[in-house]
């Protein structure tokens, strides 16, 4: 990696951390430039204006994600063994780059405006929701899942329970270890298993 790679790097994980202790709309050239101890004009060379740094952020966020969540998986276990893998990583999948998960962030903040932004976080979480049916559905076709198991239900209840276990983290009603989630996800797994 050369010398510009390692700082745009280094000014993303800043402008991650930075947009999951308040907001990405927070994420200015400025406010990072004064962050990250660099020139104003050396960050804007990067990136060229705010909505182009914000993009960036969801990129690098999306990068890190699935180096993080997907690449750790056994690919040679079965699709259930993957789907249990992939809810463990994609936990805590953000520890030591954010306060917490910027798609949750970004989605709540960028949900009602149109333009770049919105459509990098849209065509994020879409593309992680159809991996997520592409594997379940992979787990119906194999007979791990009864031949009855609705994925696309599947899926939605598998990401309303990482939704609701960062929402009881934060109210301090989930432990570290997210037992409430794993209770939860166990029984998911087992109502569909054959």
């Amino acid at each position: 990696m050369n010398k510009a790679a390692q700082t745009r790097q280094i000014i993303l994980t800043e402008a991650l951390n930075m947009a999951t202790h308040t907001c990405l709309s927070d994420v200015t050239i400025g406010a990072l430039a004064r962050s990250a101890g660099l020139s104003k004009s050396g960050l804007f060379a990067h990136f060229n204006s705010k909505e182009n740094l914000q993009v960036a952020v969801i990129e690098y966020a999306s990068e890190l994600f699935a180096q993080r969540v997907i690449k750790p998986v056994d690919q040679s276990l079965g699709p259930v063994g993957q789907i249990r893998e992939l809810a463990n990583n994609w936990l805590n999948w953000f520890d030591g780059y954010a306060r917490s998960c910027i798609f949750i962030v970004a989605t709540v903040e960028f949900d009602d405006q149109p333009g770049p932004v919105r459509d990098v976080i849209f065509q994020q979480l879409n593309r992680w929701v159809n991996y997520l049916e592409k594997i379940t559905e992979a787990a119906i076709a194999q007979g791990e899942f009864q031949p009855d198991t609705d994925g696309k239900q599947f899926v939605y209840e598998l990401y309303s329970l990482y939704q609701g276990s960062h929402m009881f983290h934060w109210l301090k009603k989930e432990d570290e270890q997210r037992t409430r989630f794993h209770t939860a996800f166990n029984n998911l797994i087992e109502k569909h298993m054959n």
